[in-house]
């Protein structure tokens, strides 16, 4: 790595008391990413400028844990994971120099010693005050985004940053019970927005959110696991085209153009795929950035492990676009 980002990760990671700096290697050559990857312990850390020497060995896959560290906007780190399937950890220097950085590195330690399902929840960290609510209908969305909002005006969170998360909400949420069906094969075709979409109360939407002093978070999961790595790495790519004159695909679930705004508005974005099961995104904002570059860290976890689950509609007739009409997706045993 080079010098001036080496110098401030060692040091980070000299602070914890994890044992992520044992684990860590300091990529410089091509040797030292596949030592990375043969060990099962091992963590590689690479910059732009180790990127290109690090080669995967052949019919390894996936390889062990790579952080890729940033000195570049979030386009560049976004445009690193379409060629290189294997970074799903980013950090940029900013990040680094935060003041919760230290936080942020014990969690990625530990959801990297968890494998692919690391528990979001426990990102939030002890001290933080929040709310947890389950969502069985699409169209009681809006209450609950009025509810979210006054909580976090109540708590002291800066209306740019109260809104950010409103938005991040509301996509995740829109995301969940309106595309996800269409792409976990629930639904033969989108439906309207202005058509409720009712879930089984042991498959509901999961919506958390909190905040603490420095830092506030949603947390939206959905019993689909319909989103793909392909997918959001097609829609970022595509999106964090510089000139911005893009066309969303609106025609499959799982992600769009509000996942672009998520991923640039963020201090950092976790998400957590087990396909066919569960999607599960947290997006963390710190409440005092400060003057200066803007801190992001986004982590991807994808799994295919795990028994699909079948879905169907409670009803054919339901699934006519009839405004007001409610859509009723219930698990299928097929």
């Amino acid at each position: 790595m080079s010098e001036p980002l080496l110098r401030p990760l060692r040091a980070r990671l000299a602070s914890r008391r994890l044992d992520l700096a044992s684990r860590a290697i300091f990529v410089s050559s091509p040797q030292e990413f596949q030592d990375a990857m043969r060990g099962a312990d091992k963590v590689a850390f690479l910059d732009r400028t180790t990127i290109p020497l690090a080669v995967p060995i052949p019919d390894i896959a996936p390889p062990g844990p790579v952080v890729a560290i940033c000195d570049e906007p979030l386009t560049t780190a976004i445009s690193w994971l379409q060629p290189h399937p294997w970074i799903s950890h980013v950090l940029n220097d900013t990040m680094l120099e935060h003041p919760i950085a230290d936080e942020h590195l014990d969690h990625v330690t530990r959801a990297l010693s968890a494998g692919s399902k690391p528990r979001l929840l426990d990102w939030l960290g002890p001290h933080a005050n929040g709310r947890r609510i389950r969502l069985t209908h699409a169209s009681s969305r809006a209450m609950r985004l009025e509810k979210m909002s006054e909580f976090f005006d109540a708590n002291n969170v800066g209306s740019r940053t109260l809104q950010l998360l409103r938005d991040a909400a509301e996509e995740l949420l829109t995301n969940a019970f309106y595309d996800a069906p269409v792409a976990a094969g629930a639904l033969k075709k989108p439906v309207s927005r202005t058509q409720d979409i009712s879930l089984p109360d042991d498959s509901a939407c999961d919506l958390a959110y909190a905040c603490r002093e420095d830092l506030a978070v949603v947390r939206v999961r959905d019993p689909f696991g319909s989103l793909s790595r392909r997918r959001l790495v097609e829609v970022l790519s595509r999106c964090a085209r510089s000139d911005m004159q893009v066309e969303v695909d609106e025609t499959m679930g799982g992600a769009g153009l509000g996942m672009w705004r998520i991923f640039s508005g963020a201090s950092f974005v976790a998400i957590v795929v087990v396909k066919n099961r569960r999607t599960e995104i947290l997006v963390g904002i710190a409440k005092r950035a400060g003057a200066g570059p803007r801190p992001f860290a986004f982590h991807l976890f994808f799994s295919d492990i795990g028994k699909r689950r079948f879905w169907r509609l409670a009803d054919d007739e339901s699934n006519k676009l009839t405004v007001n009409k409610s859509v009723t997706i219930v698990s299928s045993s097929k």
